[in-house]
């Protein structure tokens, strides 16, 4: 009898052992579990989109820089003269479809014999047409308001400009890039000031047609 009571004993008190750690072997195997199923998630959480391998390495960043514009305007009803704009300028590239480009500086316009300088604005807008991880190639349309001042009556010069570009980044240093644009479509008014009636100019795959050509720093 008192055999029957120690192996009874032994069998509850087993029971008793196995029901206490259940609840820890199952806490223990859902723990497991969600931790490697988590780290089967994670890795393809933070891989990044194969889909941007191509994009051109400056968006997203503002970028500054020197341009020269080359702009051939009238300077009477009948003549056409180069006109030198150089202005300090700021350029972003919001995303794969768009940027704009604008900023100020100084010129020297050949359009009078007088001794003239201009202070000129520029302001454009960018569409993107093709782009590689180091290039990109563009539609522009620009406007460059210049007001000139000097020995003779104080002036001013409106050009409108559309063309194609392509800005280039270095390969050794792609926060640096280059680029260029072409503007075959070009209207500028040119007001010599003092009474003198304006000028316009007109051109369209002519003998007016613009060039712009400058350095971006992308920070």
């Amino acid at each position: 009898m008192k055999q029957w009571k120690s192996l009874l004993s032994v069998a509850v008190l087993g029971a008793f052992c196995v029901f206490l750690s259940a609840p820890q072997a199952h806490a223990a195997k859902h723990k497991k579990s969600k931790k490697h199923s988590g780290e089967s998630v994670q890795p393809s959480q933070e891989s990044p989109s194969t889909s941007q391998g191509d994009d051109y390495v400056n968006i997203g960043k503002a970028g500054f820089g020197p341009s020269w514009d080359s702009v051939l305007a009238p300077s009477n009803a009948a003549t056409v003269s180069s006109t030198q704009l150089g202005t300090i300028d700021g350029r972003y590239w919001v995303n794969r479809e768009f940027g704009f480009d604008g900023g100020f500086g100084l010129g020297f316009p050949e359009i009078s014999p007088n001794n003239e300088t201009l202070i000129s604005l520029r302001a454009e807008g960018m569409v993107a047409l093709k782009e590689t991880r180091h290039n990109i190639f563009y539609a522009d349309a620009e406007i460059l308001p210049a007001f000139i001042s000097g020995s003779g009556p104080s002036g001013s010069l409106l050009a409108f400009q559309g063309g194609l570009g392509l800005e280039h980044a270095m390969s050794e240093m792609p926060n640096l890039s280059v680029y260029t644009e072409w503007e075959p479509l070009s209207i500028d008014v040119y007001s010599p000031g003092g009474g003198a009636s304006s000028a316009t100019g007109f051109g369209f795959f002519g003998s007016v047609m613009n060039f712009t050509m400058g350095l971006r720093y992308y920070f």
